[in-house]
This record gives C-alpha cells, sequence and structure tokens, in this order.
C-alpha cells in the first residue's frame, strides 16, 4: 500500500503530528523532498509533500496564506515543517489557510532527519511495487488458463483475487452488464457507460475513470469483436495501474476470442445435425444420442422458422455467444430453420430481431417436413405486437386457411398460379409486388416508396395482376381469395414471395 499522511502520523519514530487540515489524513503520498524556496510548486508536484526548516515560509500573514494556496493547487499531498528550526514564530495565517483547504500541516520533531521520512516513502513504494509485480504475475498465469479453456465466468473470479478488485463485464451494444449475473451497477455509472462512445478499433484503448461515491471504477475496452468492457472497482490498492489493467483487458480478449470460436463451432456442428435430420440420413436412436449433446429432446423441441437475413455463422456466433439457451440452426434459402425448445424461442427471437413462427412439438424425427410447413404458418400469421407465434394457436384462431402442404399447393395454383408462372418465365416480380399492395393495405402511395418504383410503374403492376389473376383488387371478395392464396405461398416457402436481392 502507498504511504499516507496518515501513515506518517502514526509512524512513532518519525514523530510528527498534524496541526491543520486534518480531512487531508487520507492523501497519498508519492514522493518526499526538501525545499527551501520561495515557491516550491516550480520543483514539487501532485502527491508530493513538501519537507522544509521554514527559511521559504514568509513571516506577512497575507503572503503565508498565498504560500499554502499555491501548494494545495499545485496537488501537493502536504506540508512538513521542522519544530524550533527557521520557521517565522507567528504561523497562524498559514495554519488557518491550511485547515480551509483540508491541507495538512505536519510538525516534525527537530530531532527526526528528513531523510527518514524519503526512506519510508521509498519503502512504501517499493512494497507497492512488489505488489504489482506479483498481480502482474498472477494475472500471466490466468492468461495461461484462458488459452487452456477456463471458463469465462470462471476466469472473471480469478482475475478479481489476482488484482484484489471488482470486476465487471459490460456489453455497451445491449447496453447492459453482462458478468456477473444478477448484480445492479450503481445508476450513475450505468449511465455513463450508455453515454460512452466505444474506442476506434486502430487507436490505443483508454482506461477511463468513473468517480464513484465509495470509490473510483476503472472502465477499458476489451479487444473483442462486440467491444466488450471490463470495469474495475479498485478495493484501496493503488497497483491496481492503467498497466495492469491493460494486462487484464488482453487476458478477457483471449477468453472472448476463444468463446466467440467455440460458438461458432458448436453453430456449424448443430447445422450438420439439423441437416442430417432433415434429410432422414439418422435413425431415431442416433438422432436421440446426438441431439442430447445439446440439450435438446425431440419430444418436447419444435421446429422454427424466420428470416435469415444477410448474416452468416461467424455474424450469429457474435450474436448468441451470450444466449445461455440450447437450439440448432439451418440457413436454408432464404429462411433459417431452427430446432429449440419453446422456453428458447423468445430469447433467440430477441437476438435475431425477425419475426418466428414455432411448429407443434416434433416428437419424431419423420415429422420434420410437416413442421416446417406449421411454422411457416405461424410465422406467416406474426405481427409487430406478436414476433413469435405457435401454430397450434393459429390453427385455433384461423381454421380456414390451409391445414398441409397439399391444399397449400391447391390454393396457391388455384389462384395465384398464373401469375407465379408468369414471374418465372419473365423473371418479373408481380407476386411480391401483390404481396407488399395487400400488406400496405392498398395505400398506392406507401407500396410505391416500400418498392423504390414510380406510381405509374405500380399502377401498370397492379393492372397486370388483375388480368393474370382475372380478379379485381377492389372487390373484397378477389382480394380475400389473394390474401389467402399469398399465406399459402408463404406456408409453401416460395422464393417468389420475397424481396429479390442482388
Amino acid at each position: 500500500m502507498p504511504l499516507r499522511i496518515m501513515d506518517i502520523i502514526n509512524t512513532p519514530e518519525l514523530r510528527s503530528r498534524v496541526v491543520s487540515g486534518e480531512q487531508g489524513l487520507d492523501r497519498i503520498v508519492r514522493w518526499a523532498h526538501v525545499c527551501e524556496l520561495a515557491d516550491p510548486t516550480k520543483w514539487l508536484g501532485d502527491g508530493d509533500l513538501l519537507m522544509t526548516t521554514g527559511i521559504g515560509i514568509p513571516a506577512d500573514p497575507g503572503a503565508q496564506s498565498r504560500y499554502v494556496e499555491s501548494l494545495a493547487k499545485a496537488g501537493l499531498a502536504g506540508m512538513m515543517i521542522g519544530e524550533n528550526m527557521q520557521a517565522p514564530s507567528d504561523l497562524e495565517a498559514l495554519r488557518k489557510t491550511a485547515e480551509q483547504l483540508g491541507f495538512p500541516l505536519l510538525l516534525t520533531h527537530y530531532g527526526v532527519p528528513f531523510a527518514s521520512v524519503t526512506k519510508a516513502v521509498v519503502d512504501a513504494t517499493r512494497l507497492e511495487e512488489f505488489e504489482r509485480r506479483n498481480a502482474i504475475a498472477r494475472v500471466c498465469i490466468s492468461a495461461r488458463m484462458a488459452i487452456e479453456g477456463l471458463d469465462l465466468e470462471a476466469l472473471l473470479r480469478r482475475l478479481e483475487k489476482d488484482v484484489h478488485a471488482d470486476l465487471y463485464l459490460w456489453d455497451p451494444q445491449a447496453q447492459e452488464l453482462w458478468l456477473p449475473r444478477q448484480v445492479e451497477l450503481p445508476e450513475k455509472l450505468r449511465e455513463a457507460l450508455c453515454q460512452q462512445k466505444p474506442d476506434s478499433q486502430d487507436s490505443q484503448l483508454v482506461v477511463r475513470r468513473h468517480a464513484l461515491e465509495d470509490g473510483e471504477v476503472l472502465a477499458i475496452s476489451i479487444p473483442s469483436r462486440r467491444g466488450y468492457v471490463m470495469l474495475a472497482r479498485r478495493a484501496g490498492q493503488d497497483y491496481l495501474d492503467y498497466s495492469l489493467v491493460n494486462y487484464m483487458s488482453a487476458v478477457l480478449g483471449i477468453a472472448l476470442e476463444r468463446l466467440h470460436v467455440e460458438s461458432e463451432r458448436a453453430l456449424r456442428a448443430g447445422s450438420e445435425l439439423m441437416d442430417d435430420l432433415l434429410n432422414a440420413r439418422l435413425s431415431p436412436r442416433q438422432a436421440t444420442k446426438r441431439l442430447e449433446s445439446f440439450n435438446i429432446e425431440l419430444e418436447t423441441a419444435h421446429l422454427a422458422v424466420t428470416a435469415r437475413g444477410r448474416l452468416q455463422f461467424a455474424e450469429w456466433a457474435l450474436l448468441f455467444e451470450r444466449l445461455d439457451a440450447p437450439f440448432l440452426l439451418s440457413p436454408q434459402g432464404d429462411e433459417l430453420l431452427l430446432l429449440l425448445p419453446a422456453e428458447s424461442a423468445q430469447a433467440i427471437q430477441d437476438a435475431l430481431g425477425s419475426p418466428m413462427g414455432l411448429s407443434d412439438p416434433i416428437d419424431q424425427t419423420d415429422r420434420l417436413t410437416e413442421a416446417i410447413r406449421e411454422a411457416r404458418l405461424a410465422l406467416a400469421h406474426t405481427n409487430p405486437g406478436q414476433l413469435v407465434v405457435l401454430h397450434e394457436r393459429v390453427v385455433d384462431r384461423l381454421p380456414w386457411l390451409p391445414q398441409n402442404l397439399d391444399e397449400a399447393t391447391q390454393t396457391f395454383r388455384h389462384v395465384l398460379g398464373n401469375l407465379a408462372d408468369h414471374d418465372e418465365e419473365s423473371r418479373a416480380s408481380l407476386l411480391y409486388t401483390l404481396k407488399i399492395f395487400l400488406e400496405q393495405n392498398r395505400s398506392w402511395q406507401s407500396t410505391a416508396e416500400k418498392l423504390h418504383i414510380h406510381k405509374t410503374s405500380l399502377t401498370y403492376r397492379v393492372r397486370r395482376i388483375e388480368a393474370l389473376t382475372e380478379r379485381s383488387l377492389n372487390s373484397t371478395a378477389d382480394v380475400t381469395a389473394l390474401w389467402l392464396a399469398l399465406q399459402a405461398g408463404e406456408i409453401l416457402g416460395l422464393a417468389q414471395m420475397r424481396e429479390k436481392r442482388g
């Protein structure tokens, strides 16, 4: 621990006592130096203890006040005056000003050499450096354990013991604390972290200081793909300096990169298992055994369908590396198929940010094809107020929709077959135009903006749609038939129903 003013007073052999500025007894003494000049601040600064026989102390009361004010303004730790030496006989102005500023003013016995005080400061600094070196050595051992696969939360707890500080892991993208779980940050600190802009990847990592009522918190970005932030709350020791914080940040960066690689590897392994299941390459016994390694049981698992988006496995790994929920995923064209327990659905939907439809419980592997249809049907009935929909709720609510793939195919071909054939032959997008037109409640302006086309072009498309389907978009009955056929197309997962890219 570094030496404080209070430690000097409590050291019997230094025979010093405080005469003013008791509020500053906790000040850290970084160095102690003798200076007899009229302006010691030219030679001493932050954390230094001024030792003087009193030669440089002015006799004038006003000058004494200005003398102390300059020392306090320069950040000195305090002032030590040798008793019965060469200081003015009247130091009352010096004492009063020091008291007002909370600046420690000490008197030291005539027989105590100032060199003894300097030696005490040096010894304390050596002890602090010794502790710091030991902490670095402990952190290096933790780094090796991180490389060998120590769990991230266990690593954080180990690092806390290494440096005797409280450590936290902040997710700036989600703007929430990740580790430790079930812990709340002070509101002042949370607000500061939410407003903090991330460091540039090309710049040196910056250690930011956040002052709280019960201490100081150091914050540093961790070199990771998601830009996590490590928080370190000082627990009284001052060897937790910027370089040590940087060491720990690098160690956590190693652990996070390993976690990301493992997450991506697990996603790919799950995708391969999904492909084997969908293509009936596994016996029921093999399927059950392999699913056990992912903590999934077919009896309670659901098949989910959502939009694939533009993400790849590396991006999915980033999204899900914090997610403690079992699931498998498999990209299939524009769709993303997932196998998961119902309780995992909401967390996964929150991470993906796209609506999700869930089948009934799968139970048997030979039901997967039917489960895909059920999930597509459920997906077609999601809305902004309900982003996760179960198939069983859709069937109970909308019994007039197609209930199997054969019915969906017949409905779609009967109403929209000509339109689909036209799109296929001409590479047009009339089906998608119809879908957007109905979703926008037949608003010409909104549909044109959504499709990024001129209103005149939209008018031409709508007329072609009406001609090919032989139905009018001004007729409620025809609009109903067209909408039901579009829902059947969604159930079938037709690519023509989706926006064409690139």
